[in-house]
């Protein structure tokens, strides 16, 4: 495995420039150095390792959607160092090309941006492998942008773009099932489905994936069966285990003599997401003998459906940020709970401050790009209606004026489980407010008016 090293843009150019001048000659020398901490210049000595605490997991590295991996650089110049120079300018210039091409992949080309511009959009750098010599630089490197200076340049006039692909805010956990003989296997046996999830490369893409390394502590979060069956509490505890938005069971069956690529490979998903949503798929892989491991094939198509759908399922409007007042009606105590739950993790929707509520409807402040119609199409997706209305009628103490009203519809985007991640097993049933089946003073107390609360951000 290669060894990686991080600094921030242009640090150690110094310490590199008397590196190559040491190393003399032509001849390229190739350079495997440890790992030092973001902001550690080249060359200076690593950091004692910490320990970790013993409940910290530890798992296969995400990808960083707003990170492009393995761009190859080859530079010849004058000196060492000025063909360093020149590669890490290269690297980001082809990385932002990659990266715009991922997030707006019907935009066209690249904006071209000015150097120092681009340097901007520019988090840091990662030399993932590297030859030098004193006139000519070779190397692979992955360039990390700054998400929110990217979505401005993406969402301004700039790049001049409709719409765009948010990535999501979390990483994904995989759990990789095999099945085999009638057997469910997951943490068992290091399976050769498992092993082919484990040696993925973390490489660039719009959907992170974490693949837990099966330590006691994933066992006790999420057992096999459970995994199969997507028992509710055990996904919540495995997500919050990794800080996860989701969790994807990856399940294929294999004969006891592994995966044969002559006939190639069929890999059934299941993704559930903390919005309480369960989406199934079915990922085929064609036969294939001279293509190469099918189980390595089979991941590498996971990953790229998985992408796929992703960007199908979340195209959200460019532009400005704007803020939108709506009125969201109430007719049951949990219908703010579930409003809440279905904005949480919304990419479309940036911010969501709550100004007001009463016990018949919340007065809500959205902000988001693009125009209201726009974001109405993305809500939809989330079963949430919003639509143009008429103001809260005059009667209504305290009413505010608002032209948009968010109504919370019937799951349809997906099947609902028995409890969403993260959140309590069940929500018991709720009578509608006013009914007469709680003692008084609770929900099912006659309707008064309890006045409004407080401006509260809603995260």
């Amino acid at each position: 495995m290669l060894h990686r090293r991080r600094a921030p843009l242009f640090a150690g150019l110094t310490a590199l420039s008397v590196a190559c001048a040491l190393s003399g000659g032509s001849a390229l020398a190739q350079t495997t150095p440890a790992p030092i901490t973001q902001g550690q210049p080249f060359g200076a000595a690593p950091p004692a390792a910490s320990p970790l605490p013993s409940s910290a997991p530890t798992a296969n590295t995400a990808a960083d959607a707003f990170a492009v991996s393995g761009v190859k650089v080859d530079i010849t110049a004058a000196n060492a160092n000025s063909a360093r120079d020149s590669a890490i300018r290269e690297a980001q210039s082809r990385a932002w090309t990659e990266l715009y091409k991922r997030l707006v992949p019907t935009g066209g080309a690249a904006p071209k941006l000015p150097e120092a511009e681009l340097a901007k959009l520019v988090q840091g750098f990662e030399i993932d492998e590297e030859k030098v010599s004193a006139t000519q630089y070779i190397g692979s490197i992955t360039v990390r942008f700054r998400p929110n200076a990217v979505r401005d340049v993406i969402g301004g006039s700039v790049a001049g773009n409709s719409q765009y692909v948010e990535p999501p805010a979390k990483p994904f956990v995989v759990l990789p099932v095999t099945m085999t003989a009638g057997r469910a296997l997951l943490w068992e046996d290091r399976t050769p489905w498992r092993a082919a999830w484990e040696e993925r490369p973390a490489a660039s893409s719009l959907v992170p994936l974490v693949v837990p390394d099966g330590e006691l502590a994933d066992a006790q979060a999420i057992g096999t069966e459970e995994a199969v069956a997507g028992n509710p509490e055990a996904l919540a505890r495995i997500a919050q285990r990794y800080h996860a938005g989701g969790v994807i069971v990856a399940r294929v069956e294999l004969p006891g003599g592994g995966a044969d690529p002559a006939r190639g490979l069929s890999v059934d998903l299941t993704r559930y997401g903390l919005d309480g949503t369960r989406d199934a798929q079915t990922v085929s892989v064609k036969p294939d003998a001279a293509a190469g491991d099918v189980l390595t094939r089979a991941v590498a198509t996971v990953g790229a459906q998985l992408d796929e759908a992703w960007r199908r399922d979340n195209v959200m409007a460019s532009g400005p940020e704007q803020s939108t007042l709506v009125r969201v009606p109430l007719a049951a105590a949990a219908d703010w709970v579930e409003v809440r739950k279905r904005l949480t993790g919304f990419a479309a929707v940036t911010r969501t401050d709550l100004q007001s509520m009463t016990r018949s409807a919340a007065l809500v402040t959205l902000t988001h790009r693009g125009d209201p119609d726009r974001l109405a199409q993305a809500l939809a997706k989330r079963d949430l209606s919003l639509t143009r209305a008429p103001s809260a009628p005059p009667s209504v103490p305290g009413a505010v004026s608002t032209d948009w009203q968010l109504t919370l519809l019937p799951r349809s985007g997906g099947e609902a489980m028995a409890a969403p991640l993260g959140a309590p097993s069940a929500l018991a049933p709720t009578a509608p407010l006013g009914a007469a089946s709680a003692p008084s003073g609770g929900l099912g107390a006659p309707p008064r008016d309890l006045g409004t609360l407080p401006a509260k951000s809603v995260q």
